[in-house]
């Protein structure tokens, strides 16, 4: 009886975690080689706010340039998925939309964000550069295996 009442999407909902690094790249083309049309793709980037103290002190100190400074932050993480964005258009594909997440616990926003937009499949990579750090997956990477309610590819570099 649940069955019956379940609304069905007309496509997927994915996501790419982007920072503008080669395996990002990589979680990234991987993603739009197995979106359909009708699939919509969420490219998010995260802007990782290490020391939320220092922004409540600017605060206190001057609004203006708190709010400065985030507006920065969000604009710096906007260019990183431009480039994803306008790849997208040389390519002709539809239905991609940008994601900012400016958060001191990007890691839990990211997750928040994928069960409100009903994400379907979470695409990362691992950021490791070494052959030690290869062996390991990253704590961002981790996180969302973890801690996510859809599917997670972890796309290998």
């Amino acid at each position: 009886m649940a069955e019956q009442n379940k609304v069905e999407k007309e496509g997927l909902n994915l996501m790419v975690c982007v920072d503008g690094s080669d395996s990002a790249t990589k979680a990234y083309n991987k993603a739009i080689a197995l979106k359909k049309d009708h699939d919509a793709l969420y490219i998010c980037t995260i802007v990782q706010i290490s020391d939320p103290g220092y922004i409540d002190h600017l605060r206190k100190e001057n609004v203006d340039i708190a709010d400065s400074y985030l507006r920065a932050l969000e604009d710096a993480g906007k260019g990183v998925c431009k480039f994803y964005l306008e790849d997208c258009k040389v390519k002709n594909i539809t239905n991609c939309h940008q994601v900012v997440i400016t958060s001191n616990h990007a890691k839990e926003e990211l997750t928040r964000f994928s069960e409100e937009k009903q994400i379907d499949m979470i695409f990362v990579a691992p950021r490791g550069l070494s052959k030690i750090q290869q062996l390991f997956i990253g704590s961002f990477s981790q996180y969302i295996l973890n801690h996510s309610k859809c599917d997670v590819v972890l796309v290998r570099t």
